[in-house]
């Protein structure tokens, strides 16, 4: 026998149980207590068996009725639980944001982003994967992550990007060094110094090749590196200059390093958000990108701001 009740039955039978009277019952329903005694026929006979032993006094639940009443309570309980859980999943309450973003991004922008998000929806579970280039960009293109952070996509693919920092090159030396007294260098100065870049796999390095492509200076680099930690404990040894990205810059955090604008060219990239275009972001995702928008405005003018005589990391 398929015994199978809607969500409407049993709330006139708890409603019912719990009252003990057809009349308060329907008033409690919001419905007439000949409908109401319809709704328990119907239940009745649909399971076959009878619940509720009337008499001129009373409504009294009988061993039918006093198995199904803790089912039927069960059921609107674990009823209302998913659909709380779901609402809280709508509302951005629960879910998980899954990240992919370069090590910089990752290190100067989400720690204070996670914060703020956090204080707002504390059961939001984030996930961070950090990587550079083309696996940020395929990690959202498979699914694997909701959101990149990192320079734009290939025109041709199915991300979308949007741009939320400009992320400018510039000249790296000891804040005791000669060159940490001038505001403004030329991409010549690589030419009279030892060089430490970043290795050629690399995108930014891609972006110094071709500024001193542009500006005609022949640099043969002493070192090539990696982790812009290591370019940073070079430079700090006296070992050389180095050109690296503010957003990049901010990770080494040292109080002897001086950064200096580099110009003729002047070389920025574009750091932005990267989703997919064809897939839908969760209500959690979408509240950390406008947490993550703000937290980005706060970091702007550091970012974007221009090197003074002064300034060190």
């Amino acid at each position: 026998m398929q015994s199978r009740l809607n969500l409407q039955q049993l709330s006139a039978f708890l409603t019912l149980a719990d009252t003990g009277s057809f009349g308060d019952a329907a008033e409690a329903l919001g419905v007439s207590q000949p409908a109401l005694s319809r709704t328990i026929q119907q239940i009745e006979g649909k399971l076959g068996a009878r619940l509720f032993d009337r008499d001129t006094r009373k409504l009294r639940l009988t061993p039918a009725g006093e198995r199904l009443e803790p089912l039927a309570r069960r059921l609107m309980n674990e009823y209302q639980e998913v659909f709380a859980e779901f609402d809280d999943f709508v509302a951005g309450r629960q879910g998980v944001v899954r990240i992919a973003a370069f090590p910089s991004v990752a290190a100067l922008l989400l720690p204070s982003t996670i914060v703020s998000f956090r204080e707002r929806q504390p059961d939001v579970r984030i996930q961070i994967w950090e990587d550079v280039g083309r696996p940020v960009h395929k990690a959202v293109l498979d699914g694997r992550a909701d959101i990149g952070l990192s320079t734009p996509p290939p025109i041709s693919s199915d991300l979308r990007y949007r741009p939320l920092l400009r992320d400018e090159v510039v000249l790296v030396c000891r804040n005791d060094d000669m060159l940490a007294h001038r505001e403004e260098h030329d991409w010549s100065v690589f030419a009279t110094r030892a060089f430490v870049i970043l290795s050629p796999e690399t995108g930014l390095r891609a972006m110094i090749d071709g500024a001193m492509e542009e500006a005609g200076v022949a640099a043969e680099p002493l070192f090539n590196c990696k982790q812009p930690t290591t370019i940073g404990s070079l430079v700090n040894a006296g070992l050389g200059i180095s050109a690296l990205s503010r957003l990049t810059l901010a990770q080494l955090d040292s109080p002897t390093l001086a950064y200096r604008k580099l110009r003729n060219p002047t070389v920025a990239r574009s750091i932005g958000i990267v989703t997919h275009a064809a897939r839908s972001l969760s209500p959690a995702a979408r509240l950390f990108l406008k947490v993550l928008d703000a937290q980005a405005k706060l970091l702007a003018p550091s970012i974007d701001g221009q090197p003074q005589p002064g300034d060190v990391l």
